[in-house]
């Protein structure tokens, strides 16, 4: 397989990991750790789409 799908697959988990540790910091108490968690949540879902792409037109 090509590199960009690995860096796909990778990036993929990575952003899950992201958004897994935001929804845990969402969880506690509030304060500037659940508004990090937010914005970690925030970032990693927007990235996840990007970085299909990305695959995408390393398969076509």
């Amino acid at each position: 397989m090509a590199v960009p799908i690995w860096i796909g697959i990778a990036g993929t988990v990575l952003a899950l990991s992201f958004i897994g540790n935001g929804v845990r910091l969402v969880m506690g108490p509030a304060g500037h750790a659940a508004n990090a968690g937010r914005l970690h949540v925030f970032m990693a879902t927007l990235f996840l789409p990007i970085l299909w792409l990305v695959v995408f037109m390393a398969v076509m």
